[in-house]
């Protein structure tokens, strides 16, 4: 992510930069969605919403990314891409069928490497909930609810 963060540059992110990285290349490429959903943030606060794809293109959600500002810019950048994923995930032609079916459905788990701690995006709260004793309950109770 820092990476992909560090993309902002317009320098480091030129074209003879990306030749001489092919990672930083691919990240040119792929990682514009979420840089762009960053910038949004940036410039309206952390305390509006973004909207994200789900499982069609109908099933649009929500999301606040980190609104309580506990998480470094790197960090809230990881959690918009790991959100975007779902949006990539669910343009794959394998997959449109299934998941319009409701055969199958889409979660996001993000992982702090800093603490260890695993946060669930939860739809019902609009945003990455901390997986813990206290919290586990309720959010086995909303996948249950919405998605058995």
């Amino acid at each position: 992510m820092n990476l992909l963060y560090q993309m902002k540059d317009q320098e480091f992110s030129s074209l003879e930069n990306q030749i001489l990285s092919p990672l930083r290349g691919w990240l040119c490429n792929h990682g514009t969605h979420s840089l762009a959903k960053l910038a949004t943030l940036e410039e309206e606060g952390f305390h509006h919403p973004l909207l994200f794809e789900g499982e069609t293109p109908m099933r649009k959600f929500v999301a606040y990314i980190d609104p309580d500002d506990d998480f470094s810019i790197e960090d809230k950048l990881s959690q918009v891409n790991c959100l975007q994923q779902l949006q990539n995930i669910a343009s794959y032609g394998f997959m449109r069928e299934i998941l319009a079916s409701g055969k199958a459905h889409l979660h996001a788990l993000w992982f702090d490497i800093y603490t260890g701690d695993i946060y669930y995006f939860s739809r019902q709260k609009k945003r990455f909930v901390d997986v813990n004793e206290t919290s586990f309950a309720p959010l086995l109770d909303e996948i249950l609810k919405y998605y058995s």
